[in-house]
């Protein structure tokens, strides 16, 4: 961090902007460590229309962010409108998707 960066930044910032980006590494890393566990040992998969379906029709999530992973699978977060909740899916390449994780407060930058 330059001293440019420090002088401008609100206090706690830093450290709140640091814990976001270690959490959401540690989930994107978890879920594409899991895109190469075998199918069997993976919780239940669905089509992801049916997965983007459900998330519209329960949660009112929409996409929000998506990449692309190692293995060619897809990373989706789902939130609502208003970042209240949030749903990260891995559709496999065969089409087939779960979810991964969820939570409260997303926050758009």
């Amino acid at each position: 961090m330059n001293s440019r960066t420090s002088r401008n930044a609100k206090p706690g910032a830093t450290f709140a902007r640091t814990a976001a980006i270690a959490v959401i590494g540690t989930t994107l890393l978890s879920a594409i460590t899991l895109d190469a566990v075998p199918a069997r040992a993976q919780s239940a998969t669905l089509p992801r229309a049916d997965v983007v379906e459900q998330l519209d029709a329960r949660y009112a999530e929409a996409q929000a962010a998506v990449g692309v992973t190692q293995q060619g699978g897809v990373m989706e977060v789902f939130t609502t409108s208003d970042g209240s909740t949030w749903t990260l899916v891995l559709t496999k390449p065969d089409g087939t998707s779960r979810v991964v994780a969820a939570g409260k407060t997303w926050i758009r930058r």
